[in-house]
Protein backbone atom coordinates (compact mmCIF):
# COMPACT_ATOMS: atom_id res chain seq x y z
CA UNK A 1 0.00 0.00 0.00
CA UNK A 2 2.61 2.31 0.63
CA UNK A 3 4.58 1.73 -2.44
CA UNK A 4 1.70 2.46 -3.98
CA UNK A 5 1.19 5.69 -2.35
CA UNK A 6 4.53 6.55 -3.05
CA UNK A 7 5.00 5.88 -6.74
CA UNK A 8 1.14 7.81 -6.89
CA UNK A 9 2.81 10.96 -5.51
CA UNK A 10 6.20 10.77 -7.57
CA UNK A 11 3.69 10.63 -10.44
CA UNK A 12 1.73 13.64 -9.48
CA UNK A 13 5.04 15.97 -9.05
CA UNK A 14 6.49 14.41 -12.22
CA UNK A 15 3.11 15.82 -13.84
CA UNK A 16 3.06 18.89 -11.89
CA UNK A 17 6.77 19.92 -13.24
CA UNK A 18 5.68 19.10 -16.84
CA UNK A 19 3.25 21.34 -16.64
CA UNK A 20 5.46 23.71 -14.77
CA UNK A 21 7.94 23.77 -17.58
CA UNK A 22 4.95 23.86 -20.45
CA UNK A 23 3.40 26.66 -19.21
CA UNK A 24 6.86 28.38 -19.00
CA UNK A 25 7.43 27.50 -22.59
CA UNK A 26 3.86 29.49 -23.25
CA UNK A 27 4.57 32.24 -21.16
CA UNK A 28 2.15 31.42 -19.18
CA UNK A 29 1.84 32.80 -14.77
CA UNK A 30 4.04 30.00 -13.18
CA UNK A 31 2.03 30.09 -10.29
CA UNK A 32 -0.04 26.83 -9.40
CA UNK A 33 -2.18 25.77 -6.12
CA UNK A 34 -0.61 22.60 -5.60
CA UNK A 35 -2.34 19.51 -3.49
CA UNK A 36 -2.39 19.42 0.10
CA UNK A 37 -0.38 16.28 0.23
CA UNK A 38 2.48 17.91 -1.42
CA UNK A 39 5.51 18.17 0.09
CA UNK A 40 5.76 21.66 2.10
CA UNK A 41 9.36 21.89 1.91
CA UNK A 42 8.99 21.78 -2.19
CA UNK A 43 5.87 23.68 -2.52
CA UNK A 44 5.98 27.77 -3.12
CA UNK A 45 3.46 29.69 -1.30
CA UNK A 46 0.27 30.35 -2.67
CA UNK A 47 0.62 32.78 -5.75
CA UNK A 48 4.43 33.12 -5.33
CA UNK A 49 6.44 32.03 -8.66
CA UNK A 50 8.95 29.62 -8.75
CA UNK A 51 12.18 31.19 -7.95
CA UNK A 52 13.97 30.66 -11.45
CA UNK A 53 11.06 31.65 -13.20
CA UNK A 54 10.75 35.17 -14.93
CA UNK A 55 7.78 37.06 -14.16
CA UNK A 56 5.87 37.97 -17.55
CA UNK A 57 6.31 40.85 -18.98
CA UNK A 58 3.57 43.46 -19.76
CA UNK A 59 3.08 44.71 -23.44
CA UNK A 60 4.15 48.92 -23.19
CA UNK A 61 1.22 50.82 -23.56
CA UNK A 62 2.38 52.92 -26.59
CA UNK A 63 3.56 49.68 -28.67
CA UNK A 64 1.71 48.63 -31.60
CA UNK A 65 1.64 44.70 -31.94
CA UNK A 66 4.60 42.78 -33.43
CA UNK A 67 3.37 42.31 -36.59
CA UNK A 68 2.07 46.06 -37.09
CA UNK A 69 -0.96 45.71 -37.79
CA UNK A 70 -3.22 48.51 -36.98
CA UNK A 71 -6.64 47.74 -35.28
CA UNK A 72 -9.77 48.45 -36.25
CA UNK A 73 -9.85 51.55 -34.56
CA UNK A 74 -6.39 52.44 -35.25
CA UNK A 75 -4.73 51.40 -32.20
CA UNK A 76 -1.63 49.34 -33.62
CA UNK A 77 -3.54 46.18 -31.74
CA UNK A 78 -2.52 47.98 -28.53
CA UNK A 79 -3.10 51.47 -26.93
CA UNK A 80 -2.80 54.43 -29.68
CA UNK A 81 0.08 55.86 -31.10
CA UNK A 82 0.92 59.59 -30.43
CA UNK A 83 3.98 59.50 -32.79
CA UNK A 84 3.07 58.60 -36.31
CA UNK A 85 5.83 57.30 -38.38
CA UNK A 86 7.78 60.16 -41.04
CA UNK A 87 6.37 58.12 -43.77
CA UNK A 88 2.84 59.18 -42.87
CA UNK A 89 3.12 62.71 -42.53
CA UNK A 90 2.21 64.64 -45.58
CA UNK A 91 5.11 67.15 -47.32
CA UNK A 92 4.67 71.21 -46.70
CA UNK A 93 3.81 72.25 -49.97
CA UNK A 94 5.89 74.27 -51.55
CA UNK A 95 5.70 78.62 -51.03
CA UNK A 96 4.42 80.30 -54.22
CA UNK A 97 6.84 83.22 -55.67
CA UNK A 98 5.73 86.00 -57.11
CA UNK A 99 5.03 86.44 -60.77
CA UNK A 100 7.29 89.47 -62.27
CA UNK A 101 6.25 91.04 -66.17
CA UNK A 102 8.49 92.85 -67.70
CA UNK A 103 8.04 94.99 -71.36
CA UNK A 104 4.72 96.16 -70.06
CA UNK A 105 3.49 99.88 -71.39
CA UNK A 106 1.79 101.89 -68.98
CA UNK A 107 0.65 104.81 -71.06
CA UNK A 108 -0.40 104.23 -74.91
CA UNK A 109 -1.38 107.27 -77.48
CA UNK A 110 -3.04 105.44 -80.71
CA UNK A 111 -4.95 106.92 -83.57
CA UNK A 112 -8.05 105.64 -84.22
CA UNK A 113 -7.19 103.72 -87.25
CA UNK A 114 -4.71 101.38 -85.66
CA UNK A 115 -4.23 98.82 -83.71
CA UNK A 116 -2.80 98.37 -80.16
CA UNK A 117 -0.20 95.36 -79.27
CA UNK A 118 1.99 95.17 -76.63
CA UNK A 119 4.46 91.88 -75.95
CA UNK A 120 5.09 91.29 -72.50
CA UNK A 121 7.16 88.34 -70.38
CA UNK A 122 6.17 86.53 -67.69
CA UNK A 123 8.27 84.78 -65.04
CA UNK A 124 7.94 81.80 -63.81
CA UNK A 125 7.25 81.09 -67.52
CA UNK A 126 5.16 78.29 -68.85
CA UNK A 127 1.83 78.01 -70.19
CA UNK A 128 0.27 81.16 -68.72
CA UNK A 129 -3.04 82.52 -68.71
CA UNK A 130 -3.36 86.44 -69.03
CA UNK A 131 -6.14 88.29 -68.60
CA UNK A 132 -6.72 92.55 -70.28
CA UNK A 133 -9.28 94.11 -68.16
CA UNK A 134 -11.19 96.97 -68.79
CA UNK A 135 -12.28 99.15 -66.35
CA UNK A 136 -15.76 100.72 -66.15
CA UNK A 137 -15.92 104.37 -64.53
CA UNK A 138 -19.87 104.30 -63.85
CA UNK A 139 -19.65 101.07 -62.00
CA UNK A 140 -16.11 100.90 -60.72
CA UNK A 141 -15.44 97.74 -61.86
CA UNK A 142 -12.70 96.05 -63.67
CA UNK A 143 -14.10 93.67 -66.62
CA UNK A 144 -11.98 91.62 -68.17
CA UNK A 145 -12.00 92.01 -72.47
CA UNK A 146 -9.35 89.27 -73.73
CA UNK A 147 -7.64 86.03 -72.59
CA UNK A 148 -4.14 85.20 -73.80
CA UNK A 149 -2.01 82.43 -72.88
CA UNK A 150 1.86 83.06 -72.79
CA UNK A 151 4.24 80.10 -74.31
CA UNK A 152 6.43 78.36 -72.63
CA UNK A 153 8.90 81.19 -72.54
CA UNK A 154 6.43 83.54 -70.60
CA UNK A 155 5.59 85.48 -73.83
CA UNK A 156 2.66 86.99 -75.14
CA UNK A 157 1.43 90.16 -77.02
CA UNK A 158 -1.66 91.37 -76.12
CA UNK A 159 -3.71 92.46 -78.87
CA UNK A 160 -6.19 95.16 -77.36
CA UNK A 161 -10.13 95.51 -77.97
CA UNK A 162 -11.59 98.08 -79.94
CA UNK A 163 -13.23 99.41 -76.66
CA UNK A 164 -10.14 101.65 -76.41
CA UNK A 165 -10.76 103.36 -80.04
CA UNK A 166 -14.56 104.99 -78.23
CA UNK A 167 -13.54 107.58 -76.22
CA UNK A 168 -10.61 109.88 -75.51
CA UNK A 169 -8.43 107.57 -72.73
CA UNK A 170 -9.60 104.38 -71.27
CA UNK A 171 -8.20 102.98 -68.40
CA UNK A 172 -6.73 99.18 -68.45
CA UNK A 173 -4.62 96.73 -66.48
CA UNK A 174 -2.92 93.00 -66.94
CA UNK A 175 -3.61 90.02 -64.92
CA UNK A 176 -1.70 87.08 -64.90
CA UNK A 177 -3.52 84.35 -63.29
CA UNK A 178 -1.95 82.35 -60.39
CA UNK A 179 0.04 78.98 -61.34
CA UNK A 180 0.77 75.94 -59.14
CA UNK A 181 3.93 77.50 -58.03
CA UNK A 182 3.12 81.39 -58.99
CA UNK A 183 0.89 83.96 -57.13
CA UNK A 184 -1.02 85.95 -59.04
CA UNK A 185 -0.08 89.44 -60.49
CA UNK A 186 -1.89 92.36 -61.14
CA UNK A 187 -0.33 95.40 -63.10
CA UNK A 188 -0.94 99.27 -62.48
CA UNK A 189 -3.14 101.23 -64.63
CA UNK A 190 -2.24 101.61 -68.44
CA UNK A 191 -3.81 104.20 -69.68
CA UNK A 192 -4.50 104.31 -73.46
CA UNK A 193 -5.14 107.18 -75.24
CA UNK A 194 -6.98 108.03 -78.58
CA UNK A 195 -5.98 110.83 -80.17
CA UNK A 196 -6.80 112.23 -83.98
CA UNK A 197 -10.18 111.13 -83.63
CA UNK A 198 -11.19 113.43 -86.55
CA UNK A 199 -9.41 115.44 -89.03
CA UNK A 200 -9.31 118.84 -88.01
CA UNK A 201 -8.70 121.10 -91.35
CA UNK A 202 -5.79 123.37 -90.48
CA UNK A 203 -3.23 125.57 -92.52
CA UNK A 204 -0.30 125.68 -89.69
CA UNK A 205 2.74 123.32 -90.62
CA UNK A 206 2.47 121.64 -86.53
CA UNK A 207 -0.10 121.67 -84.52
CA UNK A 208 -0.84 120.45 -81.04
CA UNK A 209 -3.63 119.87 -77.86
CA UNK A 210 -2.13 118.63 -74.90
CA UNK A 211 -3.61 118.67 -71.49
CA UNK A 212 -2.12 120.65 -69.19
CA UNK A 213 -2.71 118.60 -66.01
CA UNK A 214 -1.36 115.28 -67.20
CA UNK A 215 0.66 116.70 -70.61
CA UNK A 216 -1.51 114.36 -72.68
CA UNK A 217 -1.48 115.17 -75.83
CA UNK A 218 -4.52 114.29 -77.86
CA UNK A 219 -4.41 115.99 -81.21
CA UNK A 220 -1.19 116.28 -83.49
CA UNK A 221 -0.10 117.55 -86.60
CA UNK A 222 4.06 117.16 -87.31
CA UNK A 223 3.77 117.65 -83.08
CA UNK A 224 7.60 116.82 -82.61
CA UNK A 225 9.50 118.40 -86.31
CA UNK A 226 11.68 121.87 -84.96
CA UNK A 227 10.73 125.11 -86.73
CA UNK A 228 11.70 128.36 -86.38
CA UNK A 229 9.14 129.10 -83.49
CA UNK A 230 10.28 133.21 -83.08
CA UNK A 231 8.45 135.04 -80.02
CA UNK A 232 6.92 132.16 -78.22
CA UNK A 233 10.75 131.63 -77.38
CA UNK A 234 10.01 134.32 -74.69
CA UNK A 235 7.82 131.78 -72.89
CA UNK A 236 11.00 130.26 -71.73
CA UNK A 237 12.84 133.62 -71.21
CA UNK A 238 10.35 134.74 -69.04
CA UNK A 239 10.23 131.38 -66.58
CA UNK A 240 13.60 131.40 -66.02
CA UNK A 241 13.61 135.54 -65.03
CA UNK A 242 10.90 134.37 -62.84
CA UNK A 243 12.59 131.66 -60.67
CA UNK A 244 15.99 133.10 -60.81
CA UNK A 245 15.16 136.46 -59.49
CA UNK A 246 12.36 139.00 -57.24
CA UNK A 247 9.50 141.02 -59.78
CA UNK A 248 11.12 144.19 -57.51
CA UNK A 249 14.61 143.67 -58.44
CA UNK A 250 15.64 146.69 -60.36
CA UNK A 251 17.39 146.17 -64.07
CA UNK A 252 19.67 148.46 -65.79
CA UNK A 253 18.53 149.38 -69.37
CA UNK A 254 21.85 148.10 -71.23
CA UNK A 255 22.67 149.55 -75.04
CA UNK A 256 22.52 146.23 -76.37
CA UNK A 257 18.88 145.44 -74.78
CA UNK A 258 17.92 149.34 -76.19
CA UNK A 259 18.80 148.44 -79.66
CA UNK A 260 17.64 145.25 -80.23
CA UNK A 261 15.72 145.16 -83.35
CA UNK A 262 12.26 145.67 -82.99
CA UNK A 263 11.73 146.86 -79.71
CA UNK A 264 9.87 149.31 -78.45
CA UNK A 265 12.40 150.67 -75.65
CA UNK A 266 14.77 152.94 -78.15
CA UNK A 267 17.62 154.85 -77.40
CA UNK A 268 15.80 157.17 -74.38
CA UNK A 269 16.05 154.21 -72.55
CA UNK A 270 19.86 153.48 -72.12
CA UNK A 271 21.20 153.52 -68.50
CA UNK A 272 17.75 153.98 -67.39
CA UNK A 273 16.01 151.82 -64.73
CA UNK A 274 12.92 149.90 -64.23
CA UNK A 275 12.08 146.32 -62.61
CA UNK A 276 11.55 143.03 -63.43
CA UNK A 277 8.20 142.97 -63.04
CA UNK A 278 7.74 145.33 -65.42
CA UNK A 279 9.95 144.04 -68.62
CA UNK A 280 8.23 140.77 -67.67
CA UNK A 281 4.96 142.07 -68.86
CA UNK A 282 6.52 144.04 -71.77
CA UNK A 283 8.22 140.46 -72.94
CA UNK A 284 5.25 139.23 -72.90
CA UNK A 285 2.27 141.26 -73.97
CA UNK A 286 3.28 143.23 -76.74
CA UNK A 287 6.14 140.63 -77.40
CA UNK A 288 9.14 143.36 -77.06
CA UNK A 289 12.32 142.02 -78.12
CA UNK A 290 14.88 144.12 -76.03
CA UNK A 291 12.81 143.64 -73.11
CA UNK A 292 13.72 139.85 -72.68
CA UNK A 293 17.22 140.72 -73.96
CA UNK A 294 17.67 143.00 -70.79
CA UNK A 295 15.97 140.32 -68.46
CA UNK A 296 18.49 137.85 -70.02
CA UNK A 297 21.43 140.03 -69.10
CA UNK A 298 20.09 141.12 -65.90
CA UNK A 299 19.80 137.44 -64.84
CA UNK A 300 22.78 135.79 -66.71
CA UNK A 301 25.39 138.59 -67.40
CA UNK A 302 25.21 138.32 -70.95
CA UNK A 303 22.90 137.28 -73.91
CA UNK A 304 24.91 133.97 -74.24
CA UNK A 305 24.99 132.80 -70.55
CA UNK A 306 21.48 133.26 -70.62
CA UNK A 307 20.85 130.88 -73.76
CA UNK A 308 22.54 128.38 -72.08
CA UNK A 309 20.61 128.82 -69.18
CA UNK A 310 17.57 128.38 -71.43
CA UNK A 311 18.66 125.40 -73.06
CA UNK A 312 19.68 123.22 -69.75
CA UNK A 313 15.84 124.42 -68.78
CA UNK A 314 14.65 122.56 -72.03
CA UNK A 315 16.35 119.56 -71.64
CA UNK A 316 14.63 119.33 -67.85
CA UNK A 317 11.72 119.91 -69.13
CA UNK A 318 12.03 116.93 -71.69
CA UNK A 319 12.29 118.79 -74.76
CA UNK A 320 13.77 117.03 -77.35
CA UNK A 321 13.58 118.89 -80.30
CA UNK A 322 14.25 121.91 -79.40
CA UNK A 323 17.69 124.20 -79.61
CA UNK A 324 17.46 128.39 -78.49
CA UNK A 325 19.77 130.80 -79.72
CA UNK A 326 18.59 133.42 -78.46
CA UNK A 327 16.19 135.04 -75.88
CA UNK A 328 13.65 136.78 -78.19
CA UNK A 329 13.63 134.38 -81.10
CA UNK A 330 14.08 136.49 -83.92
CA UNK A 331 15.71 134.43 -86.82
CA UNK A 332 19.10 132.53 -86.17
CA UNK A 333 20.29 129.63 -87.11
CA UNK A 334 19.73 126.29 -85.54
CA UNK A 335 16.91 128.13 -83.29
CA UNK A 336 13.79 126.49 -83.13
CA UNK A 337 11.27 124.14 -81.26
CA UNK A 338 8.41 121.53 -82.03
CA UNK A 339 4.95 121.84 -81.38
CA UNK A 340 4.83 119.73 -78.78
CA UNK A 341 7.83 121.12 -76.99
CA UNK A 342 6.30 124.18 -76.43
CA UNK A 343 3.38 123.28 -74.91
CA UNK A 344 5.49 121.46 -72.38
CA UNK A 345 7.25 124.72 -71.48
CA UNK A 346 3.98 126.66 -71.74
CA UNK A 347 2.24 123.72 -69.33
CA UNK A 348 5.50 124.32 -66.88
CA UNK A 349 5.09 128.53 -67.19
CA UNK A 350 1.57 128.35 -66.42
CA UNK A 351 1.92 126.92 -63.17
CA UNK A 352 3.61 129.79 -62.30
CA UNK A 353 0.97 132.18 -60.79
CA UNK A 354 2.55 135.75 -62.44
CA UNK A 355 3.09 134.20 -65.31
CA UNK A 356 -0.42 133.21 -65.45
CA UNK A 357 -1.53 136.07 -64.29
CA UNK A 358 0.51 137.97 -67.02
CA UNK A 359 -0.02 136.36 -70.00
CA UNK A 360 -4.23 136.65 -69.07
CA UNK A 361 -3.76 140.39 -69.12
CA UNK A 362 -4.93 142.66 -72.18
CA UNK A 363 -3.06 145.83 -71.05
CA UNK A 364 -0.28 147.43 -68.84
CA UNK A 365 1.57 150.32 -68.54
CA UNK A 366 4.41 151.68 -66.17
CA UNK A 367 7.30 154.49 -65.99
CA UNK A 368 10.99 154.58 -65.46
CA UNK A 369 13.10 155.69 -63.40
CA UNK A 370 13.76 158.50 -65.72
CA UNK A 371 9.99 159.18 -65.98
CA UNK A 372 9.59 156.94 -69.23
CA UNK A 373 5.92 156.20 -69.65
CA UNK A 374 5.39 152.69 -71.79
CA UNK A 375 2.01 151.48 -72.67
CA UNK A 376 1.27 148.37 -74.08
CA UNK A 377 -1.82 145.59 -75.19
CA UNK A 378 -1.25 142.15 -75.80
CA UNK A 379 -0.50 140.46 -79.26
CA UNK A 380 -2.98 137.48 -78.70
CA UNK A 381 -6.78 138.78 -80.31
CA UNK A 382 -8.67 135.82 -78.69
CA UNK A 383 -7.72 137.29 -75.20
CA UNK A 384 -11.12 138.54 -73.79
CA UNK A 385 -13.26 137.30 -77.28
CA UNK A 386 -13.34 134.19 -76.87
CA UNK A 387 -14.74 132.30 -73.56
CA UNK A 388 -12.12 130.11 -71.85
CA UNK A 389 -9.09 131.85 -73.16
CA UNK A 390 -5.82 132.26 -70.79
CA UNK A 391 -3.01 133.07 -72.93
CA UNK A 392 -0.48 132.29 -73.70
CA UNK A 393 2.26 133.80 -76.70
CA UNK A 394 1.84 135.11 -80.07
CA UNK A 395 5.05 134.40 -82.59
CA UNK A 396 6.12 135.72 -85.98
CA UNK A 397 8.81 135.84 -88.21
CA UNK A 398 9.32 135.78 -91.57
CA UNK A 399 10.84 131.81 -91.41
CA UNK A 400 8.71 131.60 -89.09
CA UNK A 401 5.51 132.09 -90.19
CA UNK A 402 2.49 133.00 -87.92
CA UNK A 403 2.58 131.05 -84.45
CA UNK A 404 0.79 130.91 -80.94
CA UNK A 405 0.66 128.97 -78.25
CA UNK A 406 -2.94 129.16 -76.17
CA UNK A 407 -4.45 128.08 -72.86
CA UNK A 408 -8.02 127.40 -73.42
CA UNK A 409 -9.80 126.24 -70.18
CA UNK A 410 -12.89 123.98 -70.69
CA UNK A 411 -15.10 122.12 -68.28
CA UNK A 412 -12.40 122.76 -65.22
CA UNK A 413 -9.34 121.59 -67.47
CA UNK A 414 -6.93 123.72 -69.40
CA UNK A 415 -6.17 122.47 -72.99
CA UNK A 416 -2.55 124.19 -74.60
CA UNK A 417 -3.26 124.59 -78.12
CA UNK A 418 -0.49 125.06 -80.45
CA UNK A 419 0.06 126.26 -83.90
CA UNK A 420 3.34 126.62 -85.62
CA UNK A 421 3.61 128.15 -89.32
CA UNK A 422 0.19 129.26 -90.02
CA UNK A 423 0.14 131.41 -93.51
CA UNK A 424 -1.12 134.68 -91.73
CA UNK A 425 -2.26 136.19 -89.31
CA UNK A 426 -5.88 135.74 -89.42
CA UNK A 427 -5.33 132.26 -90.28
CA UNK A 428 -3.34 131.54 -87.20
CA UNK A 429 -6.92 132.47 -84.99
CA UNK A 430 -9.17 130.49 -87.23
CA UNK A 431 -6.17 127.12 -87.24
CA UNK A 432 -6.54 127.97 -82.87
CA UNK A 433 -10.23 127.89 -83.07
CA UNK A 434 -10.31 124.59 -85.25
CA UNK A 435 -8.42 123.25 -81.92
CA UNK A 436 -10.69 124.61 -79.33
CA UNK A 437 -13.36 123.58 -81.49
CA UNK A 438 -12.19 119.75 -81.27
CA UNK A 439 -11.79 119.93 -77.49
CA UNK A 440 -15.25 120.76 -76.94
CA UNK A 441 -16.38 117.54 -79.60
CA UNK A 442 -14.87 115.38 -77.80
CA UNK A 443 -14.05 116.82 -73.99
Amino acid sequence: MDKTVSALMRCGVAFALSAVLAAGALGAPAAFAYAAEGNAADTPATGTPAPDAPAPEAPAPDAPSADGDATADGSGGGAASNSPSADDVPAKPAAKVATKVSGLNRTISKKPSGTIKDTIKVSPAGKRTVQLQLYNGAAKKWKTRATFTTNRAGKVTLKYPADWKKKNTTKWRVVVKAADTAKQYVSKTVQVTTYNRSTVKLKAKSAVIMEASTGQVFYAKAPDTKRQNASTTKMMTALLALERNKLSAPVAITKQAATTDYSNLGARAIGDVTTVKNLLYMTLLPSDNGAAEALAIHTAGSEKAFVALMNARAKELGCTHTSFKSPHGLTRKGHGSSARDLAKIARVALKNRTFAKIVNTKSYRFTTSRGNNYTMKTTNKLLGKTAGIRGVKTGYTDAAGHCFVGAFKYKGKTYLTVVLGSPSSDQRWSDTKALLKYVKKYF
